[in-house]
């Protein structure tokens, strides 16, 4: 019965070609939008926490919480402190801890001058903990003293080159102090939060800064090791240092938080209208498939199909629609997410709006099969949702009233 049925409403589609192929377009232009949504919202959000973990922080950080109240250098981690961490974190799966000195001041080359941050780091303990080494496009990584690394932005601001020598100024224990480096290599810089930052050896930072210690480790974890339970392990081996804290990818950018949850959130209003936009147009096409019919469907009854069998016709020839719809607009937003996961999206062009809050240059998208499954749940029950007053005038007709009117 069934089947016998899907093919009355198979053949019912294509006598009015037009319509149909109208309600497909408008099934699949929802499902290609709430899909390409979803895979674009999760890239973003992927993409803005790898590229944060990979080549700017790690995975998380430790430092005083004095610093995390006001990152000052003289808020540093003590010898003893760093001493401590490193030995209550042996049996954490960690893959690489490297300490830092950060600390705003001002580069100048024999050309111009700008704000930067200072970057104090071990070169061959940086390079388990992120992938900065790999980010090098011209000259070498961070070998000897006097060395700088600086993105190719900056470096064309300040029209240095590989090999030429700037001046750092920034504020030492003793006052402004002044440190000469020459750059040996230029580096792409991988997020727009990075553009102002300059790396150095951390033996020259504490020795311009008077400082013996460190403003943070940053810790890298084993691959599948999950950050969030080896975070809580790692507060818990630190309990006894109240004067010390772990700062997950969330307390290293505060503002991450409230955009995730926010991007979430709008997502919801995006997702109604789609869906009320392709309820409406299978809603408005039935409807006016169904008077188009009405003197069809009154003699069918006259002749002895019953309502509920005119119902289940009605449903599904919606369900038919939305299922090819459904199967068109995931399938071009599979490509178009295919795309945008291989070439990903510049956004270099919105640096004023972004540069701050650690956004990659390019987002790339995500593919997951959920996508899909929430596509297909929200389109297809929102057309059935849209064919049911159709379908319950069918199962009210009159046949003889039907078939005067129709």
């Amino acid at each position: 019965m069934n089947l016998a049925m899907a093919r009355i409403a198979w053949r019912n589609l294509w006598r009015h070609k037009q319509r149909t192929i109208l309600m497909v377009v408008t099934v699949a232009v929802g499902s290609l939008a709430i899909v390409t949504l979803f895979g674009f919202m999760g890239g973003f959000v992927a993409s803005m926490t790898s590229s944060q973990i990979d080549w700017d922080q790690g995975d998380f950080q430790v430092r005083t919480t004095a610093y995390g109240d006001d990152p000052a250098p003289n808020h540093a981690l003590s010898q003893e402190e760093i001493f401590l961490v490193t030995r209550r974190f042996a049996d954490l799966p960690i893959a690489g801890i490297a300490l830092r000195i950060e600390a705003p001041g001002m580069l100048r080359s024999g050309y111009a001058a700008d704000g930067i941050t200072l970057r104090g780091v071990e070169p061959a303990k940086e390079a388990q903990v992120t992938h900065l080494r790999d980010l090098v496009v011209e000259g070498q990584y961070l070998s000897t003293s006097g060395d700088m690394l600086l993105p190719m932005g900056l470096a064309q601001e300040l029209d240095v080159r590989v090999g030429e020598r700037v001046v750092a100024l920034f504020e030492g224990k003793g006052g402004t102090t002044s440190r000469a480096f020459t750059v040996s290599g230029l580096v792409e810089s991988p997020s727009l939060a990075m553009d102002q930052v300059g790396l150095v050896p951390i033996g020259d930072m504490q020795a311009g800064l008077g400082i013996e210690g460190a403003t943070a480790l940053a810790v890298s974890l084993a691959d599948g090791v999950s950050a969030v339970r080896t975070v809580g392990k790692a507060r818990e081996a630190l309990a006894g240092l109240p004067s010390v804290e772990v700062a997950d990818y969330f307390d290293l950018n505060p503002f991450a938080r409230y955009m995730i949850t926010g991007s979430t959130i709008q997502m919801i209003p995006f997702v109604i209208m789609i869906s009320l936009m392709a309820g409406f147009g299978v809603a408005n096409t039935a409807f006016y498939s169904f008077l188009e019919r009405t003197r069809e469907f009154g003699v069918m009854t006259a002749v002895g199909t019953n309502h509920r069998r005119l119902a289940r016709i009605v449903l599904m020839e919606s369900s038919i629609v939305a299922s090819i719809g459904f199967v068109v607009g995931g399938g071009a937003a599979y490509g178009l997410l295919k795309h945008l996961g291989r070439d990903g999206w510049d956004l270099s062009m919105f640096t004023d709006i972004v540069g701050s809050i650690g956004i990659p240059r390019v987002v790339y998208a995500t593919t997951s099969g959920w996508y899909w499954v929430a596509a297909l749940g929200v389109v297809v029950c929102t057309a059935l949702a849209a064919a049911w007053y159709p379908a319950r005038r069918v199962s009210r007709l009159e046949p003889v009233t039907a078939i005067r009117e129709g």
